[in-house]
């Protein structure tokens, strides 16, 4: 029997389930067994897509929300605005009165978050996992929050060190959660206080749990990029000057209003001609952001694309002249790396990021040269006169980047460093034999029949 120690992860995100959140759980299994770890992950219901070739345990799943609507007899898949007939706003980032009280009572409901309708099953799964198998460490990756109470429940039933890996904080200050932020901190202190060990994404994140858990142990793990995502051939560029946005908005918390009024100001003036300049948004198409295209006349300029597949995101960002980040004006962005920075750095095109604080995102993007927080309209307009004027003298805006600074951001040195903690807390040393890990990778080449199909437990 091998001496292979194997790690549960617990995590809503897993691809094929299209969010960041899926790219840091999927390439650490992917990396994890270069360092002498197995995987068994635990994830709700994914969608339809290929798998990591990882075990994967997949159960039920129960929309708490849409039980709700159905038990007032609404329709389970429409929003509740649309079903009572009431507006969004189109001001970013201001919610009208109907839509707040809405929020509220959802979060009410759904606390600690909207996905609480996975614990039971979740908890079930772990329970056969207790009665049949040997696992030495659990990890849970959050958000969701719901993965954490999950932890707490695994490792009482598994008897086995648990990580809290955190990909955003759960209760501020600096957090993201502003309703039921006395009912969040209470239970976050109560059920990380469990956890062995506390992983964060940024420097700044973790020294603030350092601060909140002074008795755990705290490490900062950058996400990353996955290399072997990215095609290494020279891509073909855009022929108009592009300027491409991927992901969500948060309602208007990313908010675009500074480049459309510098677009808006700049094609007014003959700086920039609206006929060679496009700005592409892949994601949701909100109304507040037609709105505002609307509102600077940038109809014929702007595209809101909804959402593609990630491998036509991919392409879409690596034939773009410049990739567009967009911050928010919160402490928590300051302290952290938006997740697309990375895929970003992967696309090896100039990286335009407008708004928020300075912080993580500035400091990396001036270390490896790959671009530039900007946060005045002179400063957005003099980067963009700067590149326009490239792309129209040579057909294409120079990248700047620094292969050797941007390679340090890589899914396989993200699961060195986990594999370093699980090994430290698991009390064994870091250079573990060379055959266990050989003994793994021959292991994983071969069909195991209960890693070959994937496993449904209601």
């Amino acid at each position: 029997m091998s001496n292979i120690p194997r790690v549960l992860l617990i995590s809503y995100h897993f691809p094929p389930r299209p969010s960041i959140g899926s790219l840091r759980t999927g390439g650490l299994v992917k990396y994890l067994p270069q360092f002498g770890w197995d995987s068994i992950v635990l994830a709700p219901q994914l969608p339809a897509g290929a798998r990591p070739p990882v075990r994967l345990i997949e159960t039920d799943y129960r929309d708490v929300l849409a039980d709700v609507k159905a038990r007032l007899g609404m329709s389970r898949s429409r929003g509740l605005h649309d079903q009572l007939g009431l507006s969004f706003s189109t001001v970013p980032g201001s919610p009208s009165w109907h839509t707040r009280v809405i929020d509220w009572i959802a979060s009410m409901i759904t606390f600690p978050d909207d996905t609480k309708g996975w614990i039971p099953f979740a908890k079930s799964a772990i329970d056969e996992l207790a009665r049949t198998e040997k696992i030495d460490l659990i990890i849970t990756s959050s958000p969701p929050i719901t993965t954490n109470l999950l932890g707490a429940h695994a490792k009482k039933v598994l008897k086995c060190p648990w990580i809290a890996d955190l990909r955003d904080l759960w209760a501020g200050p600096p957090s993201p959660l502003t309703r039921n932020a006395f009912l969040h901190k209470r239970l976050e202190l109560k059920t990380l206080g469990q956890a062995d060990a506390l992983v964060s994404v940024s420097d700044a994140w973790a020294d603030f749990l350092r601060e909140r858990y002074r008795s755990k142990p705290v490490s900062c793990i950058v996400t990353g990029f996955d290399a072997e995502d990215q095609d290494d051939s020279i891509a073909q560029l855009t022929r108009h000057f592009s300027i491409t946005y991927a992901g969500n908005l948060y309602a208007g918390r990313r908010d675009p209003t500074l480049l459309f009024q510098v677009l808006q100001d700049l094609f007014q003036h003959g700086l920039m001609s609206p006929e060679f300049v496009r700005v592409r948004f892949y994601g949701s198409k909100d109304s507040w952001l037609l709105a505002l295209i609307e509102r600077y006349g940038l109809q014929g300029v702007v595209e809101v694309n909804g959402a593609i597949p990630r491998n036509e995101v991919l392409q879409r960002q690596t034939e773009s002249q410049i990739l567009l980040l967009l911050a928010m004006n919160v402490a928590t962005d300051a302290g952290c790396y938006p997740g697309k920075l990375f895929e970003y750095l992967a696309a090896r095109r100039p990286i335009m990021a407008i708004g928020g604080l300075k912080g993580a995102t500035s400091e990396l993007l001036t270390k490896t040269g790959a671009g530039a927080q900007l946060f005045s309209p002179e400063e957005i307009r003099n980067f963009l006169v700067s590149a326009y004027q490239q792309y129209r003298d040579c057909g294409s805006v120079t990248y700047a980047g620094i292969s050797s600074e941007v390679e340090q951001y890589s899914h396989r040195d993200m699961a060195r460093k986990f594999g370093q903690l699980f090994d430290s807390l698991r009390g064994v040393r870091a250079s573990r034999s060379r055959n266990d890990v050989d003994g793994l990778a021959d292991q994983r080449a071969v069909v195991d029949s209960r890693g070959s199909k994937v496993q449904t437990l209601s």
